[in-house]
C-alpha cells in the first residue's frame, strides 16, 4: 500500500482536538475502553437473566417422525402448564397479520409431552412437543407454539416427499465450545448456502457440559430460528453424558423410539426414512458395554439388510477412523466397520476429533481420483481444535485419509439426487475445503468421485490387463472418473510421445467410447496393424474433463 498523505494544516484547533478525541475513543474502545472512562468494566449480565424461561416460547425445534411426508414433531421451552401448551397449524398462507386466514383452516394442538428439567441456574426450564399428523406430503405449512396466550412467531416447515426427491441436508461436527461466539456464524453461513435445507445432522458434542443451561440455552441461540423450520437429527457425544445421558436430551430431542429396544438407548440410536435416505443415528458413548453395542450392531445390520431406500447415512459421534491424537475406537471400527462396507453405506458423519478427515477403505480405491467404497468423514463446527495425527489411524487400519484439516471451523452441504449425492464441505467464511460426488446405479454400484483440478484430471490414470501383447493381440483398459455418457477417444501413442497431445501421425485411433452411468470406461480393442514389434506404447485417453495415460506396453513376437 502507498502511504497517505496528511496536510499540514486540517482545519481549527478545537477541530483537531475532536478529531484526536475520536481517535483516542476508537482505540479506548478496542482495549482500554473503562479505563479511558476513569469507570471499572461493566459487570458480565447474568446467565441466569439471559437464559431465564418465561411464558413466552424459546428453544423451537423441528424432529423428524418416522412417518415425515405426513407428521412433524416440534419442540419448545416455556413456562406454561401441560393444559395449556398447544400449537396452530395451517397450510402456508400468502399473508397473515391482517389477513385472516379461511373459516377452518386453522387447527389446534395440545402438547403432547410437558417436561421440566432441573437446570444448574437454579429454575427448571420445561419443554413441550406436540406432533402434527394427518398433513400432506411435500406441502408447506405455517405453524406457531404457545399456550394460547402467549405465541411464538409464525414459522413455515415443508413436509418430505412420500418418495425420492431432490433435497439438500446439513452436517456438523462437534460444536461444543464457544457456542455463543465462534459457533453461530458457522451455523448461519451454512444456512445462507443452503436455506432450502430440509435436515441438519449434528454428530454429537452439542456442548460442553451435559446439563449446563446455559450451554444449551446458547446452542440454541446459535441457530435462531433455523432449527424452527429445518428438521434436527442429532446423536448423542461425550459430552452429552455426565453420570448418564443428559436429562436435557429426551426431552428437547423427542425422537423416534425405533432402536434396538434398549431402554438405555431410547432416541439415542434411531432411524428415519426421509425422502430417499435412511439416516441411521447410532450411540456409540456405549462401546464400553458390550450388551448395548451388540444390540447396536445386531438392528444396525437389520436396518442395511432391508432396506428400500437408495441412500444410506450413518451418524455416531466416535469414528472409526480417527484423525487426532492417540484416539482409537476398536470396537466401533470391529463392530460397525464391516457391516458399513457389506452393505454399500454412502455416508458415515462423525465428530469428536475436532478437525477434519475424509477418506475410504484402501482397497476401494480405483484410480487417483476415484473409489467405490463408503465415504468417512469427521468434522468440527466450534472453536475447539486438535491436532492432525498424520493418518496413522487410517493406514494402520486398511484406510486411507483422502482430505484433512485442522484448526479450521467447518460445515458440510449435501445435495441428495436419484442417481447422486454431492459432498462439500466450507470453512466458516464459506470457502471451500473439500468435496466428492457418489453416483449410484439401480444395481446399487457407485463410484465416489474427487472434485476435479487441472492436476488430477491428467498423469497415469488408465490400468490396462497386461504391458505385453503380442502385435496382433487385444488389449483391455478401463478408466475412471468421467461424467456419465462423456464420450473419450481411445489412442495407442508411442511411449516417447506420451506427454503430447494426440494429432500426430504416429497415433493411433482406436476407437470412440462413452463413459457409463458411473463415470466408468472399459473398452477391449485390437492392436492396429502398423505397431511394430519392439516398439513401446501408452494408451491415451482424451475427452472433454481428462486427458490420461497408461501404463507402458511392449509390443512382441
Amino acid at each position: 500500500m502507498g502511504e497517505v498523505n496528511v496536510p499540514r494544516r486540517t482545519g481549527s484547533r478545537r477541530t483537531k482536538l475532536t478529531a484526536a478525541g475520536a481517535g483516542a475513543l476508537l482505540l479506548g474502545g478496542l482495549a482500554f475502553g473503562p479505563v479511558a472512562f476513569g469507570a471499572a468494566a461493566p459487570p458480565k449480565y447474568p446467565a441466569a437473566d439471559i437464559h431465564k424461561p418465561s411464558p413466552m416460547p424459546d428453544r423451537v425445534i423441528l424432529t423428524p417422525t418416522t412417518t415425515p411426508s405426513t407428521s412433524q414433531k416440534v419442540t419448545w421451552r416455556a413456562v406454561a402448564d401441560a393444559e395449556s401448551a398447544q400449537a396452530e397449524i395451517l397450510e402456508a398462507p400468502r399473508a397473515l397479520g391482517q389477513v385472516a386466514p379461511a373459516a377452518g383452516a386453522v387447527v389446534n394442538v395440545k402438547a403432547s409431552a410437558s417436561t421440566p428439567v432441573n437446570t444448574t441456574l437454579g429454575y427448571a426450564s420445561t419443554y413441550h412437543t406436540v406432533e402434527f399428523t394427518g398433513l400432506k406430503p411435500n406441502t408447506r405449512y405455517t405453524y406457531r407454539v404457545g399456550d394460547g396466550t402467549n405465541w411464538a412467531e409464525w414459522s413455515d416447515f415443508t413436509t418430505a416427499a412420500a418418495g425420492l426427491q431432490p433435497f439438500s441436508f446439513i452436517y456438523y461436527g462437534d460444536a461444543q465450545n464457544y457456542i455463543d461466539s465462534a459457533v453461530p456464524r458457522v451455523f448461519r453461513q451454512a444456512f445462507a448456502d443452503r436455506p432450502r435445507a430440509k435436515v441438519i445432522v449434528n454428530a454429537g458434542d452439542l456442548i460442553d457440559s451435559a446439563n449446563s443451561e446455559e450451554q444449551w440455552g446458547q446452542w440454541y441461540k446459535a441457530a435462531g430460528f433455523i432449527d424452527s423450520q429445518v428438521n434436527n437429527i442429532s446423536i448423542p457425544g461425550n459430552h452429552e453424558y455426565s453420570g448418564g445421558l443428559s436429562t436435557f436430551w429426551r426431552p428437547q430431542f423427542p425422537y423416534p423410539d425405533n432402536g434396538p429396544g434398549n431402554p438405555e438407548l431410547k432416541q439415542t440410536a434411531y432411524t428415519v426414512d426421509y425422502q430417499g435416505v435412511r439416516f441411521i443415528g447410532l450411540d456409540s458413548n456405549v462401546q464400553g458395554t458390550p450388551a448395548l453395542m451388540a444390540a447396536q450392531t445386531t438392528w444396525l445390520e437389520g436396518l442395511l439388510k432391508d432396506n428400500p431406500n437408495r441412500w444410506t447415512v450413518v451418524t455416531f459421534h466416535h469414528p472409526v477412523y480417527s484423525t487426532t491424537g492417540t484416539r482409537n475406537n476398536p470396537v466401533v471400527r470391529a463392530q460397525w466397520g464391516p457391516l458399513f462396507e457389506k452393505y454399500g453405506v454412502d455416508l458415515v458423519l462423525q465428530g469428536h476429533d475436532h478437525s477434519y478427515g475424509r477418506g475410504n477403505v484402501a482397497t476401494a480405491r480405483k484410480s487417483v481420483t476415484v473409489n467405490n467404497g463408503v465415504a468417512y468423514v469427521v468434522s468440527v463446527s466450534g472453536g475447539k481444535m486438535y491436532e492432525l495425527n498424520n493418518g496413522e489411524n487410517w493406514t494402520g487400519n486398511g484406510a486411507e485419509v483422502v482430505s484433512r484439516s485442522e484448526n479450521t471451523q467447518l460445515y458440510q452441504l449435501i445435495d441428495v439426487e436419484a442417481d447422486r449425492l454431492t459432498f462439500e464441505a466450507r470453512y466458516a467464511n464459506g470457502e471451500h475445503h473439500d468435496g466428492f460426488v457418489i453416483r449410484k446405479n439401480r444395481a446399487g454400484e457407485r463410484t465416489v468421485n474427487e472434485v476435479r483440478t487441472p492436476e488430477n484430471t491428467v498423469g497415469e490414470q488408465v490400468t490396462v490387463d497386461r504391458t505385453t501383447v503380442g502385435t496382433r493381440g487385444e488389449l483391455k483398459i478401463s478408466a475412471y472418473g468421467y461424467d456419465p455418457g462423456e464420450r473419450v477417444s481411445v489412442f495407442l501413442k508411442e511411449a516417447d510421445d506420451r506427454d503430447r497431445g494426440h494429432g500426430h501421425d504416429r497415433d493411433h485411433l482406436v476407437g470412440v467410447r462413452t463413459a457409463d452411468e458411473l463415470g466408468r470406461l472399459t473398452y477391449t480393442f485390437r492392436l492396429p496393424s502398423r505397431v511394430k514389434r519392439g516398439d513401446t506404447y501408452v494408451v491415451y485417453l482424451d475427452s472433454a474433463n481428462q486427458k490420461i495415460t497408461s501404463p507402458v506396453i511392449t509390443v512382441t513376437r
